[in-house]
């Protein structure tokens, strides 16, 4: 994966050339140590990415069901609800998080358990700040920002892909627009639909 070359990988080769390469022993211990991390990353995805999407779904089913605007801070949160929100986390990942998975742990910078220790333990901490002070962020962009900062680590630019880096700024900007574009104009369609036996 890492030696085929792309627009957008480039010649990763040379990319990892510029960064340090550390004991093949030491990377092993720290193969033990990225495991605890990754569990508490996927901890933290959890926590936090999972309530972004499940909150506002949540909020809409309690008043479809009640009737009523939920009280502020009185929303109540079904089992079913949280649920369906780990399924659908599960077949995402399952569908086409590989593509995002490719591209961080291929295409950016030179990956080992040392780096992939630090990368998901900092990206960890910062989401579990983030939730502890209620504040919706994206694991992805985390751990995209804890990748760019291990990979400066090596004291020189040269080791990160920045047209990458670039590729996936450029994606997050678009998002934001383009959701809510599609969602007002899903919105739109519903509410000038034809009804038929309704009273207004």
């Amino acid at each position: 994966m890492q030696k085929r070359r792309t627009a957008l990988s480039g010649d990763l080769e040379e990319l990892h050339a510029h960064a340090a390469h550390y004991d093949n022993r030491a990377e092993y211990m720290y193969s033990f140590l990225q495991v605890m991390t990754a569990a508490t990353a996927s901890f933290t995805h959890g926590a936090n990415d999972i309530s972004n999407a499940v909150g506002p779904y949540a909020t809409v089913y309690q008043v479809w069901h009640d009737g009523a605007l939920p009280e502020k801070g009185k929303s109540h949160v079904p089992n079913w609800i949280l649920g369906f929100g780990g399924a659908a986390l599960v077949l995402g990942l399952w569908t086409y998080g590989y593509n995002i998975m490719r591209n961080l742990g291929n295409r950016i910078t030179l990956h080992s358990p040392s780096r992939g220790f630090s990368m998901e333990l900092g990206s960890a901490i910062t989401i579990i700040i983030a939730t502890r002070l209620k504040l919706p962020v994206s694991t992805t962009q985390c751990i995209t920002g804890a990748t760019v900062g291990v990979g400066l680590c090596s004291g020189t630019w040269r080791t990160i892909n920045w047209r990458m880096v670039a590729w996936i700024y450029l994606g997050w900007m678009i998002t934001l627009p383009l959701s809510g574009i599609i969602s007002g104009c899903l919105m739109g369609i519903i509410i000038n639909a034809p009804r038929w036996g309704f009273q207004g």
